[in-house]
This record gives C-alpha cells, sequence and structure tokens, in this order.
C-alpha cells in the first residue's frame, strides 16, 4: 500500500499530472474572462504544459502568474487575433448553414480548413511567446514557419483539438464541467507533447528565431 502513494509510483504521477491540469485549466479560463487578457493567459498556460511535458519541477499556479505578468502586454494583440478570426469564422459558418447547394457546403469545409490552419498556427505563437522574447510579427512570423515546416505534427495538433471540440459536443449537458475541468489543458498538453520536440530541436542547434 505504500508503494502505491509513493509519488514515484507511475500511478500516482499520472494522478497528480491530471490534478495539475486541473488547476492549469481553471486558472487559464479565469484570467481568460475579462476576454482582453486571453492571450496573456495562454501564454502562461502553455508555458507551465512545456515544463509539465519535460518533467521539470513545477509550480503551476506561481508560474502561471509569473508568466501571464510578463506576457501580459503582448498577449493582448495575439489574443485579439484568435478572438477575430474566431468571430469570422464563426460568422462565416453560420451564414453558410442554412443553404444546401454544394457550393456553400464546399466553402463551409474550406472555411473550417482555413480556420483550423490559423487556430493551429495561433498554438505555436502562444508556445513560441512563453519561451521567446520577439515582438508580435516577429512571434507570429516564425508561427508560420514553425506550423508549415512542421506539417505532419501541426495535423496531429489540429486533431487534438477538432477530437476534443467533438468529445464536449457530444457530451452535452456535461460539456460545461468537462471544459472547466480540461477545457483547455487537455488538448493543450496533447499539443505541448508535439511542438516541445521542435522546440528543442530549435533550443540544442541554438537556432536563433527571427524577428
Amino acid at each position: 500500500m505504500d508503494k502505491f502513494f509513493d509519488s514515484n509510483n507511475p500511478v500516482m504521477r499520472f494522478l497528480s499530472r491530471l490534478v495539475d491540469l486541473v488547476i492549469l485549466n481553471l486558472f487559464t479560463v479565469l484570467y481568460s474572462l475579462p476576454i482582453i487578457t486571453l492571450g496573456g493567459a495562454l501564454t502562461a498556460m502553455n508555458y507551465v504544459l512545456l515544463h509539465l511535458v519535460r518533467k521539470d519541477e513545477t509550480y503551476v499556479i506561481q508560474m502561471f502568474r509569473k508568466s501571464f505578468k510578463q506576457n501580459f502586454r503582448q498577449g493582448i494583440p495575439e489574443g485579439l487575433i484568435v478572438l477575430a478570426a474566431a468571430g469570422i469564422t464563426a460568422v462565416d459558418l453560420l451564414a453558410l448553414r442554412g443553404s444546401e447547394s454544394r457550393t456553400a457546403t464546399l466553402l463551409m469545409i474550406v472555411i473550417t480548413i482555413i480556420a483550423v490552419m490559423i487556430f493551429t498556427t495561433c498554438v505555436y505563437m502562444f508556445a513560441l511567446q512563453s519561451r521567446y522574447e520577439n515582438t508580435v510579427k516577429g512571434t507570429m512570423l516564425n508561427a508560420v514557419r514553425l506550423a508549415i515546416g512542421n506539417f505532419p505534427r501541426s495535423v496531429l495538433m489540429a486533431a487534438s483539438w477538432l477530437v476534443w471540440i467533438l468529445v464536449l459536443v457530444y457530451l452535452h449537458r456535461a460539456a460545461l464541467a468537462f471544459f472547466l475541468l480540461y477545457g483547455f489543458t487537455l488538448p493543450g498538453f496533447l499539443c505541448a507533447l508535439l511542438y516541445n520536440k521542435i522546440l528543442e530541436k530549435l533550443e540544442t542547434k541554438a537556432e536563433p528565431l527571427s524577428e
């Protein structure tokens, strides 16, 4: 029994990680509520997630607050970009939903693909923002380069979010509870597992990210 409660036990490490993701998600949701702070919250979330993935000594709350404070200003325009893209996509899809023509269906597919590509690029953007100092423009350009240059991983990252969204839709009434627990951090953690290898490669080769 003592071995089961040992902190080095794989089961206990897994349970501890689940708790960390819940705490991190609650802080991400809370700090995103003013809307304009969304960018800073997502940047701070990725900062903590990367430390969790790398199995560093992680203090979720303290590290989240520290990163949020450091990236608050630059996170504002980056968060607004995400909100604008989401808003435009939602409006376009709602406008086309009532039409039964093949053209409308094709447009919905194209818009969805473009939106997914933009969102995946934003995941890279917040990951880079959490690790490197750069201008908003420089961070965005580097995010586009990484998204295109690591296309297979980008597809898997997009799939992680799409599958999670479908799960939440399937859960119906329980969706809100699951969103509050793992809405951002579960798919975010899967994405961090994927982009961590990319950042490690950059850091190992000491390749400077351009501005």
